[in-house]
Protein backbone atom coordinates (compact mmCIF):
# COMPACT_ATOMS: atom_id res chain seq x y z
CA UNK A 1 0.00 0.00 0.00
CA UNK A 2 2.86 2.35 0.87
CA UNK A 3 4.49 1.83 -2.52
CA UNK A 4 1.25 2.31 -4.42
CA UNK A 5 0.38 5.42 -2.43
CA UNK A 6 3.71 7.08 -3.00
CA UNK A 7 4.59 5.89 -6.49
CA UNK A 8 3.42 9.07 -8.22
CA UNK A 9 6.30 10.80 -6.49
CA UNK A 10 8.91 8.50 -8.06
CA UNK A 11 11.88 10.06 -9.84
CA UNK A 12 15.04 8.62 -11.33
CA UNK A 13 17.44 11.32 -10.12
CA UNK A 14 18.39 11.83 -6.51
CA UNK A 15 17.55 15.15 -4.90
CA UNK A 16 19.66 15.95 -1.81
CA UNK A 17 16.55 17.21 -0.02
CA UNK A 18 15.08 13.71 -0.03
CA UNK A 19 17.37 12.69 2.81
CA UNK A 20 17.03 15.92 4.82
CA UNK A 21 14.85 16.42 7.87
CA UNK A 22 13.01 19.69 8.49
CA UNK A 23 15.93 21.32 10.31
CA UNK A 24 18.35 20.44 7.52
CA UNK A 25 15.99 21.72 4.83
CA UNK A 26 15.64 25.07 6.57
CA UNK A 27 19.45 25.33 6.79
CA UNK A 28 19.70 24.24 3.15
CA UNK A 29 17.84 27.36 2.05
CA UNK A 30 19.92 29.69 4.22
CA UNK A 31 17.38 30.35 6.97
CA UNK A 32 18.29 30.45 10.67
CA UNK A 33 16.76 27.58 12.64
CA UNK A 34 16.70 26.66 16.31
CA UNK A 35 15.72 23.35 17.88
CA UNK A 36 14.12 23.54 21.30
CA UNK A 37 13.44 20.55 23.52
CA UNK A 38 9.92 20.49 24.92
CA UNK A 39 9.10 18.01 27.69
CA UNK A 40 5.37 17.36 28.01
CA UNK A 41 3.55 16.73 31.29
CA UNK A 42 3.29 13.02 30.41
CA UNK A 43 7.00 12.64 29.64
CA UNK A 44 7.34 12.93 25.86
CA UNK A 45 10.32 14.90 24.58
CA UNK A 46 9.44 16.91 21.48
CA UNK A 47 11.58 18.87 19.05
CA UNK A 48 10.08 22.32 18.53
CA UNK A 49 11.70 24.10 15.57
CA UNK A 50 11.97 27.85 15.30
CA UNK A 51 12.72 30.12 12.36
CA UNK A 52 13.19 33.42 14.22
CA UNK A 53 13.44 35.55 11.07
CA UNK A 54 14.27 35.40 7.39
CA UNK A 55 17.82 35.17 5.99
CA UNK A 56 17.84 38.83 4.97
CA UNK A 57 16.83 40.19 8.35
CA UNK A 58 18.80 43.16 9.62
CA UNK A 59 19.08 41.43 12.99
CA UNK A 60 17.36 44.22 14.90
CA UNK A 61 16.94 42.78 18.40
CA UNK A 62 14.28 45.37 19.24
CA UNK A 63 12.18 44.22 16.30
CA UNK A 64 8.88 42.67 17.39
CA UNK A 65 7.99 39.53 15.45
CA UNK A 66 4.58 38.01 16.26
CA UNK A 67 4.81 34.26 16.95
CA UNK A 68 2.97 31.71 14.83
CA UNK A 69 2.70 27.98 15.58
CA UNK A 70 2.39 25.65 12.60
CA UNK A 71 0.89 22.19 13.19
CA UNK A 72 1.30 19.48 10.56
CA UNK A 73 -0.99 16.73 9.28
CA UNK A 74 -1.30 13.01 9.95
CA UNK A 75 1.62 10.85 8.74
CA UNK A 76 3.67 14.01 8.34
CA UNK A 77 5.84 16.35 10.41
CA UNK A 78 7.15 19.91 10.26
CA UNK A 79 8.84 19.09 6.93
CA UNK A 80 5.57 19.62 5.08
CA UNK A 81 5.89 23.35 5.75
CA UNK A 82 9.43 23.59 4.31
CA UNK A 83 9.33 21.07 1.45
CA UNK A 84 9.58 23.64 -1.36
CA UNK A 85 12.00 26.46 -2.19
CA UNK A 86 11.48 29.51 0.07
CA UNK A 87 9.04 31.35 -2.20
CA UNK A 88 6.55 28.47 -1.92
CA UNK A 89 7.34 26.97 1.51
CA UNK A 90 4.73 28.14 4.06
CA UNK A 91 7.10 28.45 7.02
CA UNK A 92 9.69 30.41 5.08
CA UNK A 93 7.04 32.64 3.52
CA UNK A 94 5.93 33.62 7.02
CA UNK A 95 9.50 34.13 8.26
CA UNK A 96 10.16 36.46 5.32
CA UNK A 97 6.95 38.33 6.16
CA UNK A 98 8.30 39.22 9.61
CA UNK A 99 6.92 36.46 11.83
CA UNK A 100 8.63 34.33 14.48
CA UNK A 101 7.77 30.87 13.13
CA UNK A 102 7.49 27.82 15.37
CA UNK A 103 7.06 24.34 13.88
CA UNK A 104 5.46 21.63 15.98
CA UNK A 105 6.59 18.01 15.67
CA UNK A 106 4.03 15.92 17.54
CA UNK A 107 4.88 12.76 19.48
CA UNK A 108 5.76 9.76 17.36
CA UNK A 109 7.28 11.68 14.46
CA UNK A 110 10.97 11.18 13.69
CA UNK A 111 12.15 14.25 15.62
CA UNK A 112 9.87 13.56 18.61
CA UNK A 113 10.44 9.90 19.45
CA UNK A 114 11.92 10.29 22.92
CA UNK A 115 10.38 9.85 26.35
CA UNK A 116 11.57 10.21 29.93
CA UNK A 117 10.68 6.58 30.74
CA UNK A 118 10.02 4.66 27.53
CA UNK A 119 11.97 3.97 24.35
CA UNK A 120 10.22 4.07 21.00
CA UNK A 121 10.31 0.27 20.99
CA UNK A 122 8.16 0.13 24.10
CA UNK A 123 4.46 -0.42 23.50
CA UNK A 124 3.66 2.12 26.20
CA UNK A 125 5.34 4.82 24.10
CA UNK A 126 2.67 4.38 21.41
CA UNK A 127 -0.34 4.70 23.72
CA UNK A 128 -1.48 8.05 22.40
CA UNK A 129 -3.95 9.77 20.07
CA UNK A 130 -4.73 13.30 18.94
CA UNK A 131 -6.26 13.76 22.42
CA UNK A 132 -2.76 13.65 23.88
CA UNK A 133 -1.24 15.76 21.13
CA UNK A 134 -3.79 18.44 22.02
CA UNK A 135 -3.66 18.14 25.80
CA UNK A 136 0.12 17.83 26.12
CA UNK A 137 2.07 18.50 22.89
CA UNK A 138 0.25 21.62 21.73
CA UNK A 139 0.02 23.25 25.15
CA UNK A 140 3.65 22.60 26.12
CA UNK A 141 4.86 23.83 22.73
CA UNK A 142 2.74 26.98 22.91
CA UNK A 143 4.05 27.76 26.39
CA UNK A 144 7.63 27.26 25.17
CA UNK A 145 7.11 29.44 22.10
CA UNK A 146 5.60 32.26 24.14
CA UNK A 147 8.44 32.08 26.66
CA UNK A 148 11.01 32.32 23.86
CA UNK A 149 9.25 35.13 22.00
CA UNK A 150 8.03 37.10 25.01
CA UNK A 151 4.51 37.54 23.64
CA UNK A 152 1.36 36.68 25.57
CA UNK A 153 -0.39 35.01 22.65
CA UNK A 154 0.29 33.54 19.21
CA UNK A 155 -1.47 32.50 16.01
CA UNK A 156 -2.12 28.81 15.30
CA UNK A 157 -1.89 27.59 11.70
CA UNK A 158 -3.00 23.99 11.35
CA UNK A 159 -3.14 21.67 8.37
CA UNK A 160 -5.34 18.55 8.41
CA UNK A 161 -4.57 16.75 11.72
CA UNK A 162 -3.07 20.04 12.91
CA UNK A 163 -6.52 21.62 12.65
CA UNK A 164 -8.04 18.87 14.76
CA UNK A 165 -5.41 19.33 17.47
CA UNK A 166 -6.22 23.04 17.51
CA UNK A 167 -9.94 22.42 17.96
CA UNK A 168 -9.32 19.79 20.64
CA UNK A 169 -7.09 21.77 23.01
CA UNK A 170 -9.11 24.98 22.78
CA UNK A 171 -12.32 23.04 23.45
CA UNK A 172 -10.93 21.09 26.42
CA UNK A 173 -8.62 23.73 27.89
CA UNK A 174 -10.49 27.04 27.56
CA UNK A 175 -7.71 29.00 29.31
CA UNK A 176 -5.59 28.51 26.19
CA UNK A 177 -8.04 30.60 24.16
CA UNK A 178 -6.35 33.72 25.52
CA UNK A 179 -2.99 32.36 24.33
CA UNK A 180 -4.25 31.81 20.78
CA UNK A 181 -5.45 34.97 19.05
CA UNK A 182 -6.45 33.26 15.84
CA UNK A 183 -6.98 29.69 14.73
CA UNK A 184 -6.16 29.54 11.02
CA UNK A 185 -7.19 26.16 9.64
CA UNK A 186 -6.15 24.66 6.30
CA UNK A 187 -8.15 21.60 5.16
CA UNK A 188 -10.06 21.38 8.44
CA UNK A 189 -10.91 18.00 9.93
CA UNK A 190 -14.41 17.76 11.35
CA UNK A 191 -15.15 14.05 11.61
CA UNK A 192 -14.03 12.84 8.13
CA UNK A 193 -17.60 11.58 7.72
CA UNK A 194 -17.92 13.29 4.32
CA UNK A 195 -14.62 12.06 2.92
CA UNK A 196 -14.86 11.22 -0.77
CA UNK A 197 -12.84 8.99 -3.05
CA UNK A 198 -10.91 5.91 -2.03
CA UNK A 199 -10.62 6.93 1.64
CA UNK A 200 -14.38 6.46 1.94
CA UNK A 201 -13.97 2.78 1.05
CA UNK A 202 -12.04 2.35 4.31
CA UNK A 203 -15.36 2.64 6.14
CA UNK A 204 -16.17 -0.89 4.94
CA UNK A 205 -13.11 -2.18 6.81
CA UNK A 206 -13.62 -0.31 10.10
CA UNK A 207 -14.37 -3.48 12.09
CA UNK A 208 -11.26 -5.20 10.74
CA UNK A 209 -9.06 -2.15 11.34
CA UNK A 210 -10.36 -1.81 14.90
CA UNK A 211 -9.25 -5.35 15.68
CA UNK A 212 -5.93 -4.78 13.91
CA UNK A 213 -5.07 -1.55 15.73
CA UNK A 214 -6.36 -2.34 19.23
CA UNK A 215 -2.79 -2.96 20.39
CA UNK A 216 -0.80 0.31 20.45
CA UNK A 217 2.02 0.17 17.92
CA UNK A 218 3.98 2.32 15.52
CA UNK A 219 2.52 2.73 12.04
CA UNK A 220 4.25 4.65 9.28
CA UNK A 221 7.86 4.60 8.19
CA UNK A 222 10.79 5.43 10.41
CA UNK A 223 13.26 4.85 7.57
CA UNK A 224 12.02 5.71 4.08
CA UNK A 225 15.20 4.83 2.19
CA UNK A 226 14.00 1.36 1.17
CA UNK A 227 10.74 2.65 -0.26
CA UNK A 228 12.55 5.45 -2.07
CA UNK A 229 14.83 2.92 -3.77
CA UNK A 230 11.84 0.92 -4.97
CA UNK A 231 10.07 4.01 -6.23
CA UNK A 232 13.09 5.15 -8.21
CA UNK A 233 12.92 1.90 -10.17
CA UNK A 234 9.38 2.89 -11.23
CA UNK A 235 10.25 5.96 -13.29
CA UNK A 236 7.73 7.93 -15.34
CA UNK A 237 5.95 8.28 -17.63
CA UNK A 238 3.92 5.04 -17.48
CA UNK A 239 3.74 4.49 -13.73
CA UNK A 240 3.50 8.22 -13.06
CA UNK A 241 0.09 8.56 -14.68
CA UNK A 242 -1.33 5.43 -13.04
CA UNK A 243 -0.05 6.21 -9.56
CA UNK A 244 -0.79 9.92 -9.80
CA UNK A 245 -4.41 8.93 -10.31
CA UNK A 246 -4.19 6.55 -7.37
CA UNK A 247 -2.95 9.32 -5.06
CA UNK A 248 -5.63 11.69 -6.27
CA UNK A 249 -8.27 9.16 -5.29
CA UNK A 250 -7.37 10.09 -1.69
CA UNK A 251 -6.59 13.81 -1.76
CA UNK A 252 -8.61 14.91 -4.77
CA UNK A 253 -7.40 16.03 -8.21
CA UNK A 254 -4.17 17.98 -7.90
CA UNK A 255 -4.00 21.57 -9.09
CA UNK A 256 -1.85 22.79 -11.96
CA UNK A 257 0.49 24.33 -9.39
CA UNK A 258 1.43 21.02 -7.77
CA UNK A 259 5.09 20.48 -8.72
CA UNK A 260 5.38 16.79 -9.60
CA UNK A 261 9.09 17.21 -10.36
CA UNK A 262 9.62 17.53 -6.58
CA UNK A 263 7.48 14.48 -5.92
CA UNK A 264 10.23 12.37 -4.37
CA UNK A 265 11.03 15.20 -1.94
CA UNK A 266 7.38 15.41 -0.90
CA UNK A 267 7.14 11.65 -0.51
CA UNK A 268 10.20 11.62 1.73
CA UNK A 269 8.44 14.04 4.08
CA UNK A 270 5.25 12.02 4.51
CA UNK A 271 4.48 8.57 5.88
CA UNK A 272 5.88 9.75 9.21
CA UNK A 273 5.19 7.49 12.17
CA UNK A 274 2.20 7.76 14.43
CA UNK A 275 0.35 5.43 16.79
CA UNK A 276 -2.15 2.82 15.68
CA UNK A 277 -4.40 4.27 18.38
CA UNK A 278 -4.22 7.68 16.73
CA UNK A 279 -5.38 6.21 13.43
CA UNK A 280 -8.10 4.29 15.24
CA UNK A 281 -9.27 7.55 16.83
CA UNK A 282 -9.81 9.04 13.36
CA UNK A 283 -11.80 5.96 12.34
CA UNK A 284 -13.87 6.18 15.52
CA UNK A 285 -14.96 9.76 14.88
CA UNK A 286 -15.53 9.06 11.19
CA UNK A 287 -17.90 6.26 12.17
CA UNK A 288 -19.73 8.25 14.87
CA UNK A 289 -19.78 11.50 12.87
CA UNK A 290 -18.83 13.42 15.99
CA UNK A 291 -15.59 14.47 17.67
CA UNK A 292 -15.19 12.31 20.76
CA UNK A 293 -12.24 11.60 23.00
CA UNK A 294 -10.66 8.25 22.26
CA UNK A 295 -12.79 5.32 23.41
CA UNK A 296 -10.23 2.92 24.92
CA UNK A 297 -12.35 0.59 27.08
CA UNK A 298 -14.98 1.10 29.81
CA UNK A 299 -12.37 0.54 32.54
CA UNK A 300 -9.74 2.81 30.96
CA UNK A 301 -12.37 5.41 30.09
CA UNK A 302 -13.40 5.54 33.74
CA UNK A 303 -9.79 6.28 34.73
CA UNK A 304 -9.30 8.87 32.01
CA UNK A 305 -12.65 10.62 31.86
CA UNK A 306 -14.54 9.62 35.01
CA UNK A 307 -17.12 7.87 32.85
CA UNK A 308 -17.28 4.49 31.13
CA UNK A 309 -18.03 6.32 27.88
CA UNK A 310 -15.61 8.64 26.08
CA UNK A 311 -17.01 12.21 26.22
CA UNK A 312 -17.55 14.43 23.18
CA UNK A 313 -15.54 17.58 22.56
CA UNK A 314 -17.46 20.79 23.15
CA UNK A 315 -16.42 23.19 20.40
CA UNK A 316 -18.62 25.92 21.84
CA UNK A 317 -15.78 26.43 24.36
CA UNK A 318 -13.61 27.83 21.56
CA UNK A 319 -13.27 31.61 21.88
CA UNK A 320 -10.28 32.25 19.62
CA UNK A 321 -11.12 33.72 16.22
CA UNK A 322 -11.41 30.98 13.59
CA UNK A 323 -10.49 31.20 9.89
CA UNK A 324 -11.13 28.38 7.43
CA UNK A 325 -9.27 27.75 4.17
CA UNK A 326 -10.89 25.02 2.10
CA UNK A 327 -11.54 23.67 -1.37
CA UNK A 328 -14.29 21.71 -3.09
CA UNK A 329 -11.46 19.79 -4.74
CA UNK A 330 -10.26 18.48 -1.36
CA UNK A 331 -11.68 14.97 -1.16
CA UNK A 332 -10.25 14.12 2.25
CA UNK A 333 -11.76 17.12 4.06
CA UNK A 334 -14.47 18.48 1.75
CA UNK A 335 -16.43 21.65 2.62
CA UNK A 336 -19.20 19.63 4.27
CA UNK A 337 -16.77 19.08 7.16
CA UNK A 338 -17.19 22.79 7.87
CA UNK A 339 -20.78 23.31 6.71
CA UNK A 340 -22.36 20.26 8.35
CA UNK A 341 -20.20 19.79 11.43
CA UNK A 342 -17.65 22.40 12.46
CA UNK A 343 -19.62 25.62 11.94
CA UNK A 344 -22.79 24.36 13.71
CA UNK A 345 -20.69 23.22 16.69
CA UNK A 346 -19.15 26.66 17.28
CA UNK A 347 -20.40 29.83 18.88
CA UNK A 348 -22.14 32.31 16.64
CA UNK A 349 -19.68 34.94 15.41
CA UNK A 350 -16.50 33.03 16.29
CA UNK A 351 -15.79 32.22 12.62
CA UNK A 352 -14.22 35.39 11.24
CA UNK A 353 -13.40 34.20 7.73
CA UNK A 354 -13.99 31.32 5.33
CA UNK A 355 -11.94 31.24 2.14
CA UNK A 356 -12.35 28.86 -0.77
CA UNK A 357 -9.18 28.10 -2.73
CA UNK A 358 -10.50 26.71 -6.03
CA UNK A 359 -8.70 23.72 -7.57
CA UNK A 360 -6.62 22.88 -4.47
CA UNK A 361 -6.68 19.35 -3.14
CA UNK A 362 -5.73 18.28 0.39
CA UNK A 363 -1.97 18.40 -0.25
CA UNK A 364 -1.91 21.62 -2.26
CA UNK A 365 -2.42 23.74 0.86
CA UNK A 366 1.19 23.02 1.85
CA UNK A 367 2.87 21.85 -1.38
CA UNK A 368 1.42 23.99 -4.22
CA UNK A 369 3.90 26.34 -5.87
CA UNK A 370 1.45 29.27 -5.77
CA UNK A 371 0.54 28.84 -2.10
CA UNK A 372 2.16 32.18 -1.23
CA UNK A 373 -0.21 34.22 -3.39
CA UNK A 374 -3.33 32.11 -2.97
CA UNK A 375 -3.16 31.27 0.74
CA UNK A 376 -0.35 32.81 2.78
CA UNK A 377 -0.62 36.35 1.46
CA UNK A 378 -4.12 36.33 2.91
CA UNK A 379 -2.95 34.69 6.15
CA UNK A 380 -0.25 37.34 6.54
CA UNK A 381 -2.92 40.01 6.16
CA UNK A 382 -5.15 38.34 8.74
CA UNK A 383 -2.42 38.16 11.37
CA UNK A 384 -1.26 41.73 10.81
CA UNK A 385 -4.73 42.98 11.74
CA UNK A 386 -4.12 41.65 15.26
CA UNK A 387 -0.64 43.04 15.68
CA UNK A 388 0.60 46.54 16.51
CA UNK A 389 4.22 47.71 16.28
CA UNK A 390 4.80 45.03 13.70
CA UNK A 391 8.38 44.42 12.60
CA UNK A 392 9.20 44.59 8.91
CA UNK A 393 12.89 44.17 8.07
Amino acid sequence: VTILFCAPFARCQDDPEESMNATEMIHHWGYPVETHEVVTADGYILSLLRIPHGPHSKGNSSCRRPPVMMAHGLFSDASEFVANPPASSPAMILADAGFDVFLLNVRGTTLSQRHLRFTNRDRNFWKFTADDMAKYDATASIDKALALNGAKSLHWIGHSQGTLIGFFFLADLPDYNRKVQSLIQLSSVGTLHWTKGFARVIKVFVTFLKSLFTIPMEIGQRDKRFTLKILKSMCPPTSMLICKNFLEMYAGPSSQSFNWSRGAVYMSKVLESTSSWNYLHFLQNHNLNHAYHFDVSPFENLKRYGNIKAPPYNYSNINSDVYFFWSRNDWLTPPKEIERYLAPQMKCGIIKGSFEIPEYNHADFVFATDVADRVFKRITGIIRKYESNFCLD
